[in-house]
């Protein structure tokens, strides 16, 4: 009994660690400012790049992925390289929506989460990455 309460427990937090809250607003840290941060569907995110005509869309997967096939238009940081947070404060305009996305939603919810530490104002993720894409 205690196993199965346990394995309950661990597979709780996994689930909850993994997910995004869709549409939630949080405090930027640096200024108090509100950040729009949200995952959006594949829909969504297609309807709202053709509503932006300053967007900034951001690929995190790694270049090799993203050579077998990106959204066109993508500029492409790679997630798991040392200076990330470096490329982005270089790359991108903290006041300006940015749109990302991986492979499955993971690397870009967590590279949300931390340009949300940056002040970046207005984030959307691609809800299932990459591989929800219509191709």
């Amino acid at each position: 009994m205690k196993q199965l309460l346990l394995f309950f427990l661990i597979a709780t937090a996994s689930v909850h660690s993994c997910q995004n809250n869709t549409g939630q607003q949080q405090a930027a840290p640096s200024d108090g400012q509100p950040v729009i941060s949200e995952v959006l569907t594949p829909a969504a995110f297609q309807a709202k790049m053709a509503e932006i005509p300053n967007l900034q869309l951001i690929d995190v997967r790694t270049p090799e992925e993203f050579a077998q096939g990106h959204i066109d238009g993508a500029l492409n940081l790679n997630f798991y390289d040392d200076d990330f947070t470096q490329q982005l404060e270089q790359n991108l305009d903290k006041n300006r929506p940015v749109m990302l996305y991986c492979r499955s939603g993971n690397r870009s919810g967590q590279a949300a989460s931390q340009m949300v530490t940056m002040g970046f104002k207005e984030l959307y993720d691609l809800k299932g990455g990459f591989m929800a894409w219509p191709q």
